[in-house]
Order: structure tokens, then C-alpha cells, then sequence
């Protein structure tokens, strides 16, 4: 485990290297995304795909190293509350183009109108507790509790979850590749 000093270090880099990983991707780009969305261009899809699949591979060799904590960081999901949680969250990238670090990002890039969605997002947040109580006395109480993912012994084991989802990212990427392209028809 990394720790002190180091610990710090290590996540200014890591996240001097997301921003610009994100910038250079169009991920801060309000068009760029909404035209993803849209299904319209496929480069930025294939960046995310990418993305997820390279993170799920990552994640998982540090974990094999002994770099993170063994098992899984998850708490139990509920399925009605994600499945309304998953439809807010895509309507609000639908309507602000961003998701909260790629519009931290867009506003250090210096797209200004980044502070809009950064300001509703901030106000989610508040949204969001005064909403909780009145969903724990009707959503929350018939809910059905997903159970937490088993963490696979080996790096690549047949029983091992990355190694199927890695393999759907990349059936997506050659899907949006070869149906959507680069630009969009």
C-alpha cells in the first residue's frame, strides 16, 4: 500500500492525467458528448469503452499485486433506486453534456459555461437528501437488494467478472466501430 506523502503525490498525477486525458478525448466538449449520445459519432464511444475496459483490467492487476485491499469495494445496490438513480444521472447528461469530473475538467480547460452544470450538480446534491426521505417511506421499503459481486481469486480466472466485462467492452468498441464509425454517417 502506498501511504504519507506518496498517497498525495500519486493521486495530483493521477488526476493531472485524467484532466488531460479527458480534454484531449472531446470528453469536455458539451457537442462532442451530445453527438455521442445521439449516436452520431462513434470515436468518442470507442474512447469510453476503451476507457472502462482499460480501468477494469487495471483495477484488477493492481488488486493481484496487492496494491488495493482484496474484495470487493461495493456496497449492496437496491434495483429500483439505481435503476431511477441511472435514468437522473442520464438525463442530466443529456441536458448538461457533462458528468461531474469531466465538467470539473471542461472548467479548468476554461470552458466557462462548465460552472452552470457544476452549480446543478451542487444543487443534486441537497435535491436529492429532501427526495431520499420521501422515497424511504415507499420505494426503499419494497425494494430488492442485488447481491455484491464475488471477488474472483485469480487474475485470470475463468470465475473472474473483469474478464467478461472487458470482453463486452470490447464486442461494443468493434459494434459502434463498424456500425457508427469514426464521424457518423
Amino acid at each position: 500500500m502506498i501511504e504519507g506523502n506518496y498517497r498525495i503525490a500519486v493521486a495530483v498525477v493521477i488526476g493531472m492525467a485524467l484532466g488531460f486525458s479527458l480534454i484531449k478525448s472531446d470528453l469536455v466538449w458539451r457537442r462532442e458528448v451530445r453527438s455521442a449520445l445521439a449516436l452520431r459519432a462513434g470515436r468518442l464511444l470507442n474512447t469510453v469503452f476503451l476507457a472502462l475496459c482499460a480501468g477494469i483490467f487495471l483495477y484488477q492487476a493492481v488488486r493481484y499485486l496487492g496494491w488495493v485491499p482484496a474484495g470487493p469495494q461495493v456496497r449492496p445496490a437496491f434495483l429500483w433506486t439505481s435503476l431511477l438513480g441511472g435514468m437522473l444521472c442520464g438525463a442530466g447528461i443529456l441536458i448538461c453534456g457533462n458528468t461531474p469530473t469531466t465538467a470539473l475538467a471542461a472548467f479548468g480547460g476554461g470552458r466557462l459555461q462548465a460552472l452552470w452544470g457544476l452549480a446543478g450538480m451542487a444543487l443534486a446534491y441537497p435535491a436529492v437528501r429532501m427526495v431520499s426521505s420521501l422515497l424511504s417511506e415507499t420505494v426503499y421499503r419494497r425494494d430488492v437488494v442485488l447481491s455484491r459481486p464475488e471477488a474472483a481469486t485469480a487474475l485470470l480466472s475463468a470465475a473472474n467478472p473483469a474478464l467478461y466485462a472487458g470482453a463486452a467492452m470490447a464486442v461494443l468498441i468493434l459494434l459502434v466501430h463498424f456500425t457508427i464509425g469514426a464521424s457518423g454517417r
